[in-house]
Parts: C-alpha cells; sequence; structure tokens
C-alpha cells in the first residue's frame, strides 16, 4: 500500500471516530462539517475526498459508536469467569458513565436521535440493540423458559438506558446520583429469570450443581 494510500485511511478513520465521539456528545446534528474539520486540522473541502455526503460519515461514525458499545458491554459481561450483570450494571450506572459520554454507550446517548432519523437509522440501532439483548440472555441465570429469559434481558436493558438518560437529563445533583444509585441496587433483581422470584433463582442454581 503506498504511502498516500494509507495516509488517506488514516484520515478516514481519525474522521470516523472524532464523528463518532462528537455525535455522542453533541448529537448527529449538534456539529457541523466545518466545524468536525476544523477540529481535526482539515480543510472543509477536504472532507468530500472521504465521504459523498455527509449521511454517508453519519452511518460510518455510528456503525463504529454502536459496534464499541456491543463489545464494552460483552467486555463487561464476560470478561471474567463467570458472567457477571452485577458487574456490567455498576459500570454502566457509574458517575464517570453518566459524563462520559464520547466514550459512553451510543444507545443512551443518540436513541432521541434515532427516533426522528431514516429507517435506514433506525435499522442500524435495531440491530445493536437486539445484539445487546442476546448478550444479556446469555449471561441471565439459566432458570425459566427462554421467553422468559428474553424477557428479563429486555426489561434489564430498558431500565439501563432508562436510568441512565434519565440521570444526564437532570445533570450533575442529587436526583441524578439518587437515580443511579438506586437502578444500580434494583436493576440485577429484575434478572432473576422472568417471573422467579430471586431466592427461588439462587436454590434452583444450588440444585443444578
Amino acid at each position: 500500500m503506498g504511502h498516500s494510500r494509507a495516509s488517506k485511511q488514516q484520515t478516514h478513520a481519525r474522521l470516523v471516530a472524532a464523528a463518532a465521539a462528537r455525535f455522542k456528545e453533541h448529537g448527529v446534528d449538534g456539529i457541523s462539517l466545518a466545524d468536525l474539520m476544523k477540529e481535526l486540522k482539515l480543510t472543509h473541502g477536504g472532507f468530500y475526498k472521504h465521504f459523498a455526503s455527509r449521511d454517508e460519515l453519519v452511518t460510518e461514525a455510528l456503525d463504529l459508536a454502536l459496534s464499541q458499545s456491543a463489545q464494552t458491554v460483552r467486555e463487561r459481561l464476560f470478561g471474567g469467569e463467570q458472567p457477571d450483570l452485577s458487574r456490567f450494571v455498576d459500570f454502566y450506572l457509574a458517575d464517570a458513565h453518566r459524563e462520559g459520554r464520547a466514550e459512553g454507550c451510543a444507545v443512551a446517548a443518540l436513541a432521541g436521535d434515532a427516533s426522528r432519523k431514516s429507517a435506514a437509522v433506525q435499522a442500524q440501532f435495531r440491530e445493536h440493540i437486539a445484539g445487546n439483548v442476546d448478550s444479556l440472555v446469555k449471561a441471565l441465570p439459566p432458570v425459566g423458559s427462554s421467553e422468559e429469559r428474553r424477557a428479563s434481558a429486555l426489561l434489564v436493558l430498558s431500565a439501563l438506558y432508562g436510568a441512565l438518560t434519565m440521570a444526564r437529563a437532570v445533570g450533575d445533583s442529587a436526583l441524578s446520583r439518587e437515580i443511579l444509585r438506586t437502578a444500580r441496587k434494583r436493576i440485577p433483581a429484575l434478572a432473576g429469570g422472568g417471573n422467579t422470584p430471586r431466592s427461588r433463582v439462587k436454590k434452583k442454581a444450588r440444585a443444578a450443581r
């Protein structure tokens, strides 16, 4: 690969990564191409050497943001010897994640934008969220039917997205910290396997050993 081609690919990757981070901070429409190119010390006209349109950049940036988020979910759930939902919940609902939009969850940062965007953008989010549901199902206790475990995974994921979004909406405040603290404490109990009480989940898990 020639030097110029490699340099172009590196610049392309920088543009996508910067856009992914800035979209999560400011929204998909919250930063202009001119400002993005200025931040990277590139000319505005140079943008069209890499993308045919802004929509093309949006697609690639959302792909990157969502894939990064999916990787984080898998690492936090399955990074130890056994799946650990509590570890993931503690990470997801930490003050640092509330403040760290640029490096954080793409769904919590951009779901509102996606609901007003094209069917193609919504398809990107649909695929990502469905993948996260599948990951959570694998991390839940093997109790109840597959339908019950999927319902629990959907409930847990919805609670996580909602709690982080609410905590951000009210700013750095006592209420924000209360939302995160309460959700961290309560959400793991939603993962007990459908409608099965948590005490029965523990008993069944011990009996299966």
